[in-house]
């Protein structure tokens, strides 16, 4: 059994207590040698749920959704100040403790999960199954941080341009950048080893083989390879493991949403995801123009369009005299979805759509479940014989609609960038920008000189 109790390794085990939870079942008198700390399965699996707490706690709760959100162009950011405001004019700096401490959490699971790799002899009955975890994990550290702080895929032809620092071993040394070939490269071969050794059964909160295939599909339609993305996302679907909501307010609800792929659960008394998600993007109360997401009147009409369901359930103009507000993270706890199955419906739409006639059939149908649910009846949907061009332009809409607010739309600047060399950045701002991959801290430059830091200058 996965036991929420929660210890870091940094050189020597040292326990530790997460801000948002109660999850110490015992407190050691002190600090564990490695070899005494981890001996079996069970001492393995506390390991990895340090990790699952680190991104509940330190990644997607909010603090990644929201600087990929900033750096996007659905929000009035005129306001922010700060990191917020550095990171909004997308120039960003060495400095910034925001940005630069979300940079050192994501590095954390993948030290971990190097750890429980190091020492996996010692997995007796559930070795498979925690081997993929710990694959699973650093698979996710080099995607968030590569979307993150490197130009995207296709940025250059042979994608030989600068990515981030891989982390293949446990070992604590100043490292250099990988090109983001070899990222993607890695990201891949750990996500397929995790899809061959995780099993199949879906715990909200964990890693499965069913996390890992939807993942890959992520990963593969970022890098605009839509037969493979097609390939998994429908791997996913046909799995009838997951459904689409009936109630958008079941996305963010406890318990209640079939789409979680993998995410994390409220427990009362034990663990409270998404902190950040409202102290960032909550409308109902505390609200500061200065530091929440207010978007704008361009944005907001597209999205509250007649009939659309979701402008009522998402969106209001009148909570907050003066702004355009969403509505979604109004609640005081929820589950924390971080891969879901609209989005699995959405990338399998596009790439059918860009897979040629023999997918188009199935891309108009995950389309059309998206919009009959938008639109309360099929009054929206598209003609079954619609074309490749309309489909692929009602996916990218239905996507931006659909996953607002979860740090979606400054992927999709660039990856349609890349794809049709033009930008679709409502802000006016090149899709290949500098100013779109955010600087290292110092950090890294200080514990390896030969270390190359980012391209400054913004997007103007």
């Amino acid at each position: 059994m996965k036991k929420a109790i929660y210890i870091l390794l940094l050189g020597s085990v040292a326990v530790y207590a997460p801000s948002c939870s109660k999850f110490l079942e015992r407190k050691p008198a002190g600090a564990l040698t490695e070899e005494q700390a981890i001996k079996n399965d069970a001492d393995l699996q506390t390991l990895l749920n340090s990790a699952y707490s680190d991104y509940c706690n330190k990644v997607y709760n909010g603090k990644l959704q929201w600087i990929e959100d900033l750096l996007g162009d659905q929000a009035i950011g005129t306001l922010y100040t700060g990191d917020d405001g550095e990171i909004f004019k997308r120039k960003t700096s060495i400095f910034g403790d925001y940005k630069n401490g979300l940079y050192t959490d994501m590095y954390r699971p993948a030290y971990i999960g190097n750890k429980v790799l190091q020492n996996i002899d010692k997995a007796g009955t559930a070795k498979n199954d925690i081997e993929g975890q710990a694959y699973f994990l650093r698979a996710l550290t080099h995607f968030d941080a590569v979307r993150l702080w490197a130009q995207p895929w296709g940025f250059t032809s042979d994608n030989t341009h600068n990515g981030i620092v891989l982390r293949l071993s446990a070992e604590v040394t100043p490292g250099e950048r990988s090109t983001v070939k070899a990222v993607y490269e890695s990201i891949i071969a750990d996500l397929k080893k995790a899809e061959n050794l995780l099993g199949d059964q879906v715990t909200l909160g964990f890693a499965n083989k069913w996390a890992a295939k939807a993942f890959l599909a992520r990963v593969y339609f970022l890098q605009n390879d839509f037969a493979n993305a097609y390939s998994y996302a429908g791997q996913v679907i046909e799995s009838n493991k997951f459904q689409l909501d009936a109630s958008y307010a079941n996305r963010f609800s406890i318990g209640l949403s079939k789409e979680i792929i993998f995410g994390f659960k409220f427990i009362d008394n034990n663990l409270y995801p998404g902190g950040e998600l409202r102290n960032r993007y909550r409308s109902d109360v505390g609200f500061s123009a200065q530091g929440r997401f207010h978007v704008t009147d361009i944005f907001y009409t597209a999205a509250t369009t007649a009939g659309d369901v979701r402008g009522t359930a998402w969106y209001s103009n009148t909570l907050v005299p003066g702004y355009n507000v969403i509505t979604k993270y109004n609640k005081n706890n929820f589950d924390v979805p971080v891969m879901g199955y609209t989005e699995i419906k959405l990338i399998r739409a596009e790439a059918g759509a860009e897979t040629g006639a023999a997918n188009l059939g199935t891309a108009i149908k995950d389309i059309n479940d998206i919009l009959t649910r938008a639109y309360g009846g099929t009054g929206k949907n598209l003609a079954d014989n619609a074309l490749a061009a309309t489909v692929i332009a009602a996916a990218r809409r239905e996507r931006e609609l659909e996953l607002v607010g979860e740090g979606n739309r400054i992927q999709e600047i660039k990856r349609i960038g890349v794809r049709n060399g033009t930008s679709i950045d409502r802000r006016g701002g090149q899709w290949n920008c500098p100013g779109l991959a955010l600087q290292f801290p110092i950090s890294e430059q200080a514990a390896n000189a030969s270390f190359k830091m980012n391209q400054e200058g913004g997007c103007d």
